[in-house]
């Protein structure tokens, strides 16, 4: 079986309450985005991300964006998702 991580920042309780919705329905592990690192990537198979949208369709500065650069080089070969509420369109870092 599969190890999944759903890693996530919620500053309303909006994208928390969409996490429990996975973590609920596959069993995966729920971490906040602060106390996941590149040194985690490792122990799972596949990982979910996810964070509202922020001002101009960008990602949540002081504690996601630094996460997410710490972890982006580190997976490669793992099954990603991405998830988020408030306005995710089709902005640039969806794109990408």
């Amino acid at each position: 079986m599969s190890k999944v991580a759903v890693v996530y920042y919620s500053g309303s309780g909006n994208t928390e309450a969409m996490a429990d919705v996975i973590v609920n329905a596959i069993g995966a592990d729920k971490i906040e985005c602060g106390d996941f690192s590149a040194a985690k990537v490792a122990d799972y198979d596949a990982i979910a991300f996810g964070c509202p949208a922020m001002g101009d369709e960008v990602l949540e500065e002081t504690v996601f964006q630094p996460m997410w650069d710490d972890v982006k080089e580190s997976l490669a070969g793992k099954k990603v998702a991405l998830f988020g509420s408030y306005g995710w369109g089709d902005g640039q870092w969806m794109r990408d």
